[in-house]
């Protein structure tokens, strides 16, 4: 039964667009965060029984990419939209009163409220992150969930910036190194030092001929085979991973099937590739 304390508003958009006899269906819906507010728009067409999930807005590739698919192959797709401004960006950023916060949508999905409270920062005003705000971020977690639960299979499209480690300047004088950016040799141990990324990770393959950006992260042991057997960049997340609010971890927890198919910004192809590998498979 769906959580029906979620203040979530009617919904006020449907309409269907037709691709040669396909119908594909967009509903939006609204949740109220503080005195802001973040849609969730959802696509379905007919044919498929996995749903996608698109938490950051800003990654525009593996959403382009993952309509691509939903047209091809059907299912469900959920996406979120709260910079009403012209700008895209990863983080929901919200307003209660005098202060303001932000959080990161991929890491509100946890039972655990020391991780969910260490999540969201308070970037305008004063005092703490209390249960109210804790409130406010789990009730947009559990509405994408109830979006999401139901599905065999949860596939979430991301991007990355996959950048090396470099010197960035700061004011006049001041440099530091920018740490090399987040791609599949995130999880391999490195200086006898292991990441959050590098303690969730059970087994990896990594293919040298195929660009570190491009990888999936998989919670089931026949994923991980089936992508080794074809070469492809994965990573196995372990039965026992870091809670750190991500969809992964909390899907994982709930026993239902999950792959992050992760690409560099911008390579559309390049991940519609990796889409039609994962589903022609099906």
């Amino acid at each position: 039964m769906k959580n029906l304390f979620l203040k979530i508003f009617p919904i006020f958009l449907l309409f269907s667009f037709h691709f040669a006899g396909i119908t594909q269906s967009r509903t939006v819906r609204t949740i109220t965060l503080g005195q802001d507010t973040v849609q969730l728009i959802i696509y379905e067409q007919k044919g498929g029984d996995h749903v996608f999930i698109h938490v950051h807005e800003n990654e525009t590739a593996s959403l382009q990419a993952g309509l691509q698919a939903l047209s091809k192959y059907g299912g469900k797709l959920v996406t979120l939209a709260h910079s009403f401004d012209g700008t895209k960006n990863r983080n929901v950023t919200f307003r209660l009163g005098k202060n303001q916060y932000v959080f990161d949508p991929n890491r509100i999905f946890t039972k655990d409220m020391s991780v969910l409270t260490g999540s969201i920062s308070l970037v305008k005003g004063k005092g703490k992150v209390d249960g109210q705000i804790t409130g406010i971020a789990d009730r947009l977690a559990k509405a994408i969930w109830n979006e999401l639960e139901g599905y065999p299979l949860i596939i979430a499209l991301h991007n990355n910036k996959n950048m090396p480690a470099q010197y960035k300047t700061r004011w006049l004088f001041w440099k530091h190194i920018e740490p090399e950016s987040y791609s599949i040799t995130s999880y391999v141990r490195k200086f006898d030092q292991s990441s959050d990324s590098g303690k969730s990770c059970s087994d990896i393959y990594i293919n040298p001929s195929i660009n570190n950006s491009e990888f999936f992260i998989v919670t089931q042991r026949a994923d991980f085979d089936l992508l080794y057997r074809l070469r492809y960049n994965a990573v196995l997340q372990n039965q026992n991973p870091v809670d750190d609010g991500s969809l992964s971890v909390f899907a994982a927890k709930k026993g239902i099937r999950y792959i992050n198919a992760e690409a560099k910004h911008g390579r559309v192809s390049e991940q519609s590739a990796m889409l039609n590998l994962l589903l022609g498979q099906r």
